[in-house]
């Protein structure tokens, strides 16, 4: 069942499929069917794993976690996410929080930019008292997927804490607004802490000293870098619904082979006719998109290479020379020469 869009912000695609890359790898391993999981949704698990340009909405990533859960159930999902290594699980956002100066700078910077690194829950942080107290909130109420989201999110700050500050590094205590889990004690094996369920809020508690821990792995310019791809990530253009960002990152993928929406639709798990409803609610057009993504890719290949025209025709599809010429022109008025002649 969908996510009922009590928000427009769950339908819009800005969240990199981090989160959902390590629940597919692990269901692989596993040899479970993952592409059932993706089965609607827009979105295929080669696409999670391997893509660097697909983004996918709080709607989507949700329907696959919910699928994946189910499929998987009593096991420890979100601490085997949350507990990878640091760049697997945060990305550049890893990057540029181990390269800050303190914890205190760290935090600051991954709170503000927590999405970048495929976050499906919302942050705050806040000294109380000598406590730090790290909470977060769901988007949208989802029963089934608390366990996992909170997990995620609390085992994968820690690491990332514990990968800077050293591994003896532990919360004063963890609450969690859920009843305890069949495997609840690997908990407190986890976070060697007390861990209370069944409370009112879910958040991490640490000594707020610990925000002036410096970190070993400090370097500005490393950070400075690492904060700009984040905010890159993030979508400056604002976000775009998300079966148009699938589309164009499946098309961007398959640019050597002709693509037809029946393809499309059978990569992506939907119907050609669920397709054709999903782009015209976009308020898109298969052809156009599809226009836009090899315009956009010759364009580039016209500025940036030395490819001859006849070789970038058939880099974005076409088997004629000519054929691309007239579609080059009707796409921009010029044909691809005059661009070229442009550089």
């Amino acid at each position: 069942m969908a996510i009922p869009s009590l928000d427009p912000r769950l339908d819009e695609a800005v969240i990199p499929p981090t989160v959902l890359a390590g629940v597919v790898e692990i269901g692989q391993r596993q040899g479970l069917p993952v592409g059932s999981w993706c089965d609607g949704t827009g979105v295929s698990p080669a696409q999670l794993v391997a893509s660097d340009t697909v983004k996918v909405s709080f709607r989507q990533a949700a329907t696959i976690l919910r699928r994946a859960v189910r499929a998987m159930p009593g096991r420890p999902l979100g601490m085997q996410v949350g507990g990878r290594d640091v760049l697997l699980t945060f990305g550049m956002l890893g990057t540029a929080m181990q390269s800050c100066a303190t914890v205190a700078d760290a935090l600051d910077i991954g709170i503000e930019l927590h999405q970048a690194s495929g976050s499906l829950l919302d942050i705050h942080g806040e000294v109380v008292g000598t406590d730090l107290v790290m909470q977060v909130h769901e988007r949208a109420p989802e029963p089934e997927l608390v366990a996992f989201l909170c997990e995620e999110a609390f085992c994968s700050t820690l690491v990332l804490m514990r990968s800077v500050a050293g591994t003896d590094l532990s919360p004063n205590y963890v609450e969690l607004a859920y009843p305890a889990p069949g495997y609840a004690r690997e908990y407190r094996h986890f976070f060697r802490c007390p861990v209370y369920t069944d409370a009112a809020v879910n958040r991490m508690v640490f000594d707020s000293s610990v925000l002036a821990t410096t970190f070993p792995t400090h370097n500005e310019l490393t950070r400075s870098v690492a904060i700009d791809a984040c905010r890159r990530l993030l979508d400056l253009d604002g976000p775009r619904p998300d079966v148009t960002v699938a589309i164009e990152a499946l098309l961007s993928q398959n640019l050597r082979r002709p693509m037809t929406m029946a393809d499309a639709a059978w990569q992506l798990h939907v119907s050609e006719r669920t397709l054709r409803r999903q782009l015209a609610d976009a308020g898109e057009q298969f052809s156009i998109v599809r226009d836009r993504v090899r315009e956009r890719r010759a364009t580039f290949l016209l500025l940036e290479s030395t490819l001859t025209v006849d070789a970038i025709a058939r880099e974005v599809g076409f088997s004629d020379a000519r054929e691309f010429r007239r579609a080059y022109i009707r796409w921009t008025g010029y044909p691809p020469t005059h661009r070229r002649r442009g550089r």
